[in-house]
């Protein structure tokens, strides 16, 4: 179905699609899959990946059982197939991209599985607003963890172990972090106070047409739309109907931006001032392709990547053999070939140095040898480094090392007639496609689906046996073998173990009967498949070939020659060996940073001053030689209250205010000084001892930011993990000093004006800083002078500075940024003071010029005023201009304007702790001679959890207005 760019020009002559908004941007499914790729790849290199999902069902038959281990999952991928503009749902596929599906009991079976394989997890998901509080921003996000409507074809053809799987994966992705399950799709800028800053937003999604056509080329294709109220809106526009137009056209377009046409003089010739709102994760941003104003203004463009976006190819779905190499190379954002900095590459299950395998400098991967690399299908990451000036990027892809290109699915694998009579699928989850054919008596046909798959079908031939084994050879440059055990009558006989994953070449390994029936009945042990040899008394011994391949060795009651009844077990002889690893700690402790013991400490109640602590966890040694925690099981490390529940993980810098009383961790430190920098060293905490270091090479330390908001005594926190074996560990399980630690909470007394000082510096017009009277001769014989009043806490520098409403009623567009007040209210007043700002936020450039208000224009000359250098970071200056060029009548012109600017200032601050501040600035009382000479402040309330409406404070002047 067309829907040319020429043709939305058309439509949108014939009326606004806006709705009302101040604004609507509409985001590709394609850009944004793009942007949900590199997220996932950027949290391989911070350790923020999904961790593997393992799972143990119910089988069909007594003493059953299914399990899956270690399924790992792909990019997640939007779909709009089922999208409605009535709402902001989308389906989302992630890819099983490995793992292995094992069945134990008298069926046993096993399957690898790769990217290859086939199989998926989808849900449906609904997006997200996420709204800033100390920066001001609305992130459009989705969360896996609030996902719903679960599926899966892993276990199709078998529906009661569809729905367990399904069960148990959606309570697991329901207690995922949010480090993990959220994703970024875009953000909105709400910092500014201009008629064209977004102050909210809403979401819809929408199928692009013909994209709900299962068939159809564009199948799935779609867009989000973000409805957008700008601060000069006064009201949310409505939500779009089902005959909403798709506002991407055909072509190269990924996005598209519409302003309202009752904004149209607000916007530049360039239109970047609504453009430059508009932000993307992983440096990527809005590129404008076409800009055209049929009533609407709309700027149909891409998300394009920076240069500085850096992408390792191949990035995904790459596999390798193991103790073979792949070549690596970086790539900027232009697709260009730059040489990294450093490369490196990681095994997130490996306990040694070994187990990663190694990289050089020009990015040759080498695989670790199947002896090494403990499993027949693991995940690698590789990273590089990119450093430019000062500044360093990085990438990451993903690679699949396999322990030889031919891995013949399912290895093996035991039916019962009605699962085998319509065929067994038959695959390769190593490298290529590959032929499948049979060896030996053949029990059956092999027919070719395609795609590098085929199906074997029994034949009358295999019913007539007990136990039938058909083995296969697939065949491509190498080769690989499988074995299929029909089984036509319920096993009898028990053979212990069932199944034997690993036996290396030329090794033995005993197997016995259990549960035996007719006890004085001739046992005869002998193999059904492969190349090993079984003894009478039933010990196996791999053979000596080198080839990787299942044994199937039955055990058989045989009376005159007669077999009664039979079981079997399979053994796996392969390269593969199991990993060595630790198998229990030396130390695992729990410290607080500059505490004199380590074990208490203190933390602000406000959400986001953080509390430093070191998780230490050392193992033991194990058969002479050092492993540490692997990266799947320092990525598992949570800390637990004294109830034991697991303390939620914080996506972002603090707990925001409408999150309650609650306890938070976070993995990564953010700009507010930490509590154990402030509120402990008030206490005399003096630098904690340096703790023991113990054995380097299986020790692991991680560092945790501890939350808090709201008001409490004190809590106790301990740390524990789970190990890849399954088993958890816990700190307060041992009898060390930090097994656990105490933290008290902290909250500042209600503020008060004299918390802060106010002090006036004369920067131009003569006269001195020193006189505090409004009828000083400061002021009385300079009657034009600059003063910088400047804002200080006491208790600390602001990090922060917002100003905010000064009454409930008020709108957004009546925040006001400046004052002014004029002598007297003659009409032919001429002398006046009026007032900007200047406030530098943390880590940010000093501003090059004072700010006005936006709407100040005609009563204040607010061009071009450089900010003085007496200015000093972490105050907020409040400049007031006095001057005589202009009558009070011009105020009786512009009413609104008037009314605005004559009310106070009221400014929201947070301080190098992370605390609230709310401070009124104002001039003095109008009945005072000389009002208009002295700014005061007061503190109008203690600041509360309730949400205040905000306005960035922006480096603003006339004529540029950003």
């Amino acid at each position: 179905m067309s829907n040319s760019l020429q043709e939305l020009l058309e439509l949108m002559k014939k009326g606004s699609v806006t709705l009302g908004w101040g604004a609507v941007a509409v985001y590709s499914r394609d850009r944004l899959n793009r942007l949900l790729e590199q997220q996932y790849l950027t949290r391989f290199k911070e350790n923020r990946y999904l961790p593997p999902f393992s799972h143990t069902f119910a089988g069909v038959g007594v003493k059953e059982a299914v399990s899956v281990e270690a399924l790992e999952f792909g990019t997640p991928l939007l779909s709009f197939s089922n999208a409605s503009t009535s709402d902001a749902k989308a389906t989302l596929t992630m890819n099983i991209i490995k793992g292995t599906v094992n069945n134990s009991g008298k069926l046993v079976s096993s399957v690898e599985i790769t990217e290859a394989s086939g199989y998926w997890l989808q849900m449906e998901v609904d997006l997200e607003t996420v709204r800033g509080e100390v920066h001001p921003y609305g992130l459009v996000a989705l969360n896996l963890a609030k996902g719903g409507r679960f599926s899966s074809n892993l276990f199709e053809d078998k529906p009661d172990l569809a729905q367990q799987l399904i069960d148990a994966l959606q309570a697991w992705m329901g207690e995922m972090p949010g480090r993990c399950a959220r994703f970024e799709l875009g953000t909105v800028d709400f910092s500014g106070y201009g008629p064209l800053t977004p102050t909210g937003f809403i979401l819809r999604t929408q199928a692009a047409p013909g994209a709900r056509v299962r068939d159809a080329v564009n199948y799935g294709d779609g867009a989000v739309l973000v409805f957008i109220r700008l601060r000069d809106s006064l009201v949310d526009g409505q939500p779009p109907g089902t005959s909403y137009p798709y506002l991407l056209p055909d072509g190269d377009y990924s996005a598209t931006l519409v302003l309202n046409k009752d904004m149209l003089g607000h916007a530049s010739d360039d239109g970047l001032e609504l453009l430059a709102r508009l932000l993307f994760p992983e440096l990527n941003a809005f590129v404008k392709k076409v800009d055209s104003t049929p009533l609407d203004r709309v700027m149909f463009g891409n998300i394009d990547p920076l240069r500085t976006q850096l992408t390792v190819k191949p990035t995904m779905g790459t596999v390798v053999t193991a103790g073979k190499t792949q070549q690596f190379r970086l790539y900027d954002g232009k697709d260009q070939m730059i040489t990294a900095s450093a490369w490196s590459v990681i095994n997130p299950q490996s306990h040694d140095d070994a187990g990663h395998g190694s990289i050089d400098g020009n990015g040759l991967f080498t695989a670790p040898s199947p002896e090494v690399i403990g499993q027949e299908v693991q995940t690698f990451i590789i990273k590089a480094e990119y450093k430019q000036g000062e500044e360093t990027y990085h990438a990451a892809a993903r690679a699949l090392v396999i322990s030889e290109p031919v891995l013949a699915m399912p290895a093996f694998g035991a039916y019962r007639p009605q699962e085998s009579a319509d065929g067994i699928d038959l695959w390769n989850a190593g490298l290529g496609n590959v032929s499948f054919e049979m060896l030996g008596q053949p029990l059956g046909q092999i027919a070719s689906l395609g795609n590098g798959r085929s199906r074997f079908v029994p034949d009358q031939q295999a019913s007539r046996r007990i136990l039938g084994v058909q083995q296969l050879q697939a065949s491509s440059t190498a080769k690989g073998y499988n074995a299929l055990v029909l089984v036509n009558n319920q096993p009898l006989v028990s053979v212990d173990p069932p199944f034997v994953p690993r036996v290396g070449h030329g090794e033995a390994t005993q197997l016995s009967e259990v549960n035996r029936i007719m006890p004085n009945e001739t046992r005869r042990w002998r193999m059904l498949a492969g190349p090993g040899s079984v003894s009478p008394s039933g010990h196996f011994r791999a053979s000596e070939l080198a080839v990787s391949q299942p044994n199937v060795v039955t055990c058989e009651v045989v009376r005159n020659g007669v077999v009664f009844a039979a079981g079997y077990s399979v053994v796996k002889e392969t390269a593969v060996k199991a990993v060595s690893g630790w198998v229990d700690l030396q130390r695992f402790t729990l410290t607080v940073g500059k505490s004199p013991d380590g074990v208490t400490g203190t933390v602000g109640s406000n959400g986001y001053q953080q509390l430093e602590l070191e998780v230490t966890v050392e193992t033991m040694q194990a058969n002479g030689q050092d492993y540490k925690l692997c990266l799947d099981e320092i990525a598992s490390i949570a800390l637990y209250d004294r109830s034991g529940m697991k303390i939620p993980f914080l996506c972002g810098d603090g707990i925001d205010s409408g999150s309650g009383n609650v306890w938070r961790t976070n993995l990564k430190p953010n700009d507010f000084i930490r509590a154990n920098e402030s509120l402990m060293a008030t206490e005399g905490h003096g630098p904690q001892p340096a703790a023991p270091r113990g054995a380097e090479d299986r020790t692991i330390r991680l560092q945790l930011f501890l939350h808090r908001r709201g008001t409490t005594f004190s809590e106790v926190f301990y740390a524990g993990f789970q190990a890849k074996s399954g088993r958890f560990f816990y700190s307060n399980d041992t009898s060390d000093q930090n097994a656990t630690i105490e933290v008290k909470v902290h909250t500042p007394a209600a503020y008060k004006p004299t918390d802060y000082t106010f002090v006036r510096k004369r920067v131009a017009g003569g006269g001195t800083s020193e006189g505090t009277h409004p009828e000083h001769e400061d002021f009385d014989l300079h009657p034009e002078t600059d003063d910088y009043w400047m804002l200080d806490y006491r208790g600390g520098s602001f990090y922060t500075a917002e100003f905010i409403k000064t009454r409930e009623s008020d709108n957004d567009k009546d925040v006001n940024t400046s004052m002014v007040r004029w002598e007297s209210s003659y009409s032919d007043e001429f002398y006046r003071s009026y007032t900007g700002y200047v406030f530098q936020d943390y880590n940010k450039p000093k501003p090059e010029f004072v700010s006005f208000d936006p709407d100040s224009t005609p009563l204040i000359n607010g061009v071009g005023r450089e900010v003085s250098s007496v200015y000093e970071p972490g105050l907020l200056a409040i400049v007031n201009f006095r001057r005589r060029d202009l009558p009070y009548y011009s105020a009786t012109l512009n009413p609104a304007v008037f009314k605005k600017l004559s009310k106070p200032l009221r400014v929201q601050l947070r301080d190098a702790q992370g605390n609230l501040h709310i401070v009124q600035i104002d001039y003095l009382s109008p009945d005072t001679i000389g009002d208009r000479n002295i700014l005061v402040h007061t503190v109008p309330s203690r600041p509360t959890g309730r949400e205040t409406p905000i306005i960035r404070l922006s480096n603003y002047h006339e004529g540029e207005r950003v």
